[in-house]
């Protein structure tokens, strides 16, 4: 253990356990409560923070965080590859590893979980999602460049026993999707002392809309459990301790797959296709298309919240997170990985009166990598011209930051400053960086009213690029090397404006982010990838508008309207095709015993070519002859057409404890495959190609019909 692991874990034993409140609270004659005014976005925070609805949260169709938040205001949830079910959190159109995810204020996550480890994020034990895009919350977590993603679980002090069970059935009347989830606790006669346990479970079956025998999304079955205590003995002290488990299985690319026996030597071919088509059905031998992963994540979370006294607040939080993968990928290797990762936050508050609070704190995270492959790593010797180094890194992160906030009658002003040293080191591949950072924050918010505000922020994010192997969805086979020399970073500018009363609110907003340092993987012909910054500077700029109203007490109507814009360099550097502009309509009805809920959400068209490798998808091939000299060969669509989805539910209270819903996902059936489109590919890589899902722009996942059931006790 290094000295400064040890010295934190004596910081932590000294305190004994480390708790965070999640409700307002005293701190003797200052007393800071939420105001109850309707609107998305919470008036308490002087950042520009968007709520996830609780009744969705609490939806039995959400499975997981992916599902959650995909139609969030400037979020999407890109599926980035049809057969191993890659997905990225992305946020105001940055990239999937810039987007951060804290649980309960931590960031427990990392680059390394922001493939793959998004779909294994359970929505059991959560109690609310905290948005908040661009730079800003630079204070907390510097990683966060598109944006942070807060989740706060339940508090085992205030909470319901509950059970949901859900059952999914497509137009056939097949089984699709399963999920369980239970959530019970007890807390003692004072409500001083509870504990919260909780258990999930759910499958989904694969998607094969053409009926080729290749499915356009895999197979995907999770569990997860998480245990909870919360102990608060006096006005002084408040204690928490969350252990949390959750297991990925993904199995992908065949229809009806299963796990492979071994790494296929040899890919798929056009012999494996009927005429050589993708579009046409699969003949071939199954584990040549198929891929296996594996994930399991340990998270361990201690806080402690003490009150020094009326005036001063001491917060100290810890956290450990072990991540596991396992991996058979259908491009003929192997791939695992050991992730671990401590952090520790801790911070001085001290109000000098109702209008004047001075914050200073100290951070910590260390994270190591370490991986293997029989096939990438094992089977060359380091003499051979394939001689391809392990991704495995150590990475530091030490800050020291403060925050002053002052709030008046109708202005509030938070100005913060962190100072970082980031140690990157690549252990094998001879490469890496050390750097101080300094990373301002600004905060205006006002007031013009009790139903009008406005807010401003400014804030700088930066980011240490830390996976190559696996955020280039191994197209390694033939090595890569890293010249990565600098941190990403970017600075953020945000501004909104808010209307909010009991009967509606409209919320415009404004994001720009100016992206630094990107990296990103270069390629050439017949040599290895090479991992290096870009030289050039990019600008993302994000706009939108959310529009709510209550006709009645018991309905709600809301339509969203966002416009993603990016330069024509950086779609090249995505690594698949983002939306541009989205539309969306929802009508909420909670009436008696009845609810119902309808959303429509339209993506206009947009060219696909401008981004990642999109020009490069064939549906067919020759092998032996390059694309431009074979007028034969068909090329995928370059167009993504503009497409609607439409979602429905209809809940009926059956009795005070229980609910049943029935939704229908995807209504009018609509999938990319069905437009002629599907994500299977021939990818041309300068003078060869091969069989890929990465050709997505769209709905993968048919109509589905689903019985839910919520129980409360």
């Amino acid at each position: 253990m290094s000295k400064i692991h040890l010295v934190t874990l004596i910081l932590l034993i000294a305190y004994s356990r480390v708790g965070i409140s999640q409700e307002s609270y005293s701190t003797g004659e200052i007393l800071i409560e939420k105001k109850e005014i309707e609107g998305p976005v919470d008036n308490f925070q002087a950042f520009k923070v968007e709520k996830i609805s609780k009744d969705k949260i609490e939806n039995p169709r959400y499975q997981t965080l992916a599902d959650l938040v995909k139609d969030q205001v400037g979020l999407d949830t890109q599926v980035y590859c049809a057969n191993c079910g890659a997905k990225r959190l992305t946020i105001n159109g940055l990239k999937g590893e810039h987007t951060s995810i804290l649980v309960d204020g931590l960031p427990l996550h990392s680059a390394v979980s922001s493939f793959y480890g998004v779909d294994s994020v359970p929505l059991l034990g959560l109690s609310e999602v905290q948005v908040m895009r661009g730079s800003g919350a630079s204070l907390t977590n510097p990683e966060a460049i598109g944006g942070t993603l807060n989740l706060i679980t339940v508090n085992p002090l205030d909470f319901e026993n509950k059970a949901k069970v859900s059952f999914g059935v497509n137009d056939g009347f097949s089984r699709q999707s399963q999920n369980y989830n239970v959530l019970v606790g007890t807390k003692n006669d004072e409500k001083t002392l509870g504990l919260v346990l909780g258990g999930s479970f759910h499958r989904n079956e694969t998607w094969d809309e053409d009926s080729n025998n290749i499915a356009e999304l895999p197979q995907r079955e999770g569990k997860s459990f998480i245990a909870k205590s919360r102990w608060t003995p006096n006005r002084s002290h408040d204690l928490s301790l969350r252990v949390g488990y959750s297991d990925l299985e993904i199995l992908g690319g065949y229809r009806n797959p299963t796990k492979p026996t071994r790494v296929r030597p040899n890919a798929a071919g056009e012999a494996d296709f009927v005429d050589g088509s993708v579009h046409n059905q699969y003949i071939g031998d199954p584990e040549k298309v198929t891929d296996w992963v594996d994930l399991a994540r340990t998270e361990v979370a201690l806080t402690h919240l003490y009150y020094i006294d009326e005036d001063t607040t001491l917060n100290l939080k810890g956290g450990y997170a072990r991540q596991e993968q396992k991996a058979i990928y259908q491009h003929g290797f192997d791939y695992s990985h050991i992730d671990n990762s401590f952090v520790f936050d801790g911070y001085l508050e001290h109000f000098f009166n109702e209008e004047l609070s001075l914050k200073a704190g100290l951070f910590l995270k260390d994270e190591r990598l370490r991986s293997a492959s029989e096939n990438l790593f094992e089977k060359y010797p380091s003499t051979s011209a394939l001689d391809i180094k392990k991704d495995n890194f150590d990475y530091l992160s030490t800050a020291l930051y403060s925050g002053l906030n002052w709030i008046g009658d109708d202005i509030e002003v938070n100005l913060a400053l962190r100072a970082d040293r980031v140690d990157i080191n690549w252990l094998e591949l001879t490469n890496e960086v050390d750097e101080w950072v300094l990373a301002p924050r600004f905060i205006f918010s006002h007031s013009f009213s009790e139903h009008l505000t406005q807010r401003f922020s400014y804030g700088l994010g930066y980011r240490a690029p830390l996976t190559f192997f696996e955020s280039g969805h191994g197209n390694q086979e033939s090595g890569y090397e890293v010249a990565i020399t600098e941190l990403e970073k970017a600075h953020s500018l945000v501004y909104s404006l808010s209307y909010n009363t009991p009967t509606g609110y409209v919320t415009a907003g404004a994001h720009y982010t100016h992206l630094k340092n990107m990296a990103y993987g270069f390629e050439e012909f017949n040599q290895p990838i090479r991992y290096r910054n870009s030289e050039q500077d990019y600008d993302i700029f994000v706009a939108d508008l959310l529009v709510g109203y209550k006709p009645k007490d018991w309905w709600l109507l809301e339509a969203t309207f966002e416009i993603f814009e990016y330069q024509t360099a950086y779609k090249r550097r995505l690594p698949t095709a983002a939306i541009e502009k989205r539309i969306g309509l929802t009508s909420q009805i909670d009436k008696g015993r009845w609810s119902q809920r309808l959303a429509l959400q339209v993506v206009p068209s947009r060219d696909i070519s401008a981004y990642s490798r999109y020009g490069d998808h064939y549906v067919n091939r020759n092998q032996g002859i390059e694309p431009i000299l074979d007028s034969s060969l068909k090329k995928k669509g370059q167009k993504a057409p503009t497409f609607a989805t439409v979602d429905f539910s209809l809940g009926y209270k059956w009795t005070e404890k229980l609910t049943v819903n029935l939704n229908v996902l995807n209504v009018f059936d609509y999938t990319q495959t069905s437009a002629g489109d599907s994500p299977s590919t021939w990818h041309w890589h300068f003078n060869h190609a091969h069989y890929d899902g990465l050709h997505t722009w769209g709905p993968n996942a048919g109509r589905q019909f689903q019985l839910a059931l919520d129980y409360k006790f």
